[in-house]
């Protein structure tokens, strides 16, 4: 895997756009969706099979004070924005509150081998927090079975 540096001046404006907008969102008080559903359950870890970006978002659910932590991973995503842009109107649609990007990096995910690697960053997010993106990860039940690690290496 080659260290390749795939962020540029506008993909951090946007990344702090998205941001902006989440902040601006989440200072309104009562934002919460009474038209929400709730019988979608929106999945919290979404990890493609490769190596791709990743990022950790927290928000609070619906009629909910528990903080509920998304581990999305995304084929084909440029840059770590393009993994959260997709997510943030669904969490929103279905109630959701304080929504945060906590961070980013990327996840390697081998089916193969059962390996699951969480590392690196991002440069519009920052570094997300590993440990928890990986107890995320395991707690899902999605990938039991997997030798699931962490690291702050890499990009």
């Amino acid at each position: 895997m080659s260290e390749e540096f795939t962020t540029s001046a506008h993909d951090l404006a946007e990344a702090a756009r998205l941001r902006a907008q989440l902040e601006q969102d989440n200072s309104t008080a009562n934002n919460r969706s009474s038209s929400s559903s709730g019988s979608y359950r929106i999945p919290t870890v979404s990890i493609d099979s490769g190596a791709y970006k990743y990022v950790l978002i927290t928000a609070l659910p619906p009629n909910s004070s528990t903080t509920e932590v998304f581990v999305h991973s995304k084929r084909g995503a440029d840059y770590h924005r393009n993994v959260a842009e997709p997510l943030i109107p669904i969490l929103k649609q279905s109630g959701y509150t304080d929504i945060q990007i906590k961070g980013g990096g990327r996840i390697l995910r081998c089916d193969e081998d059962n390996i699951i690697k969480i590392f690196g960053y991002s440069y519009g997010f920052g570094r997300a927090d590993h440990a928890l993106a990986k107890d995320v990860v395991e707690k899902s039940g999605k990938f039991a079975g997997y030798a699931i690690s962490w690291s702050n290496d890499g990009y």
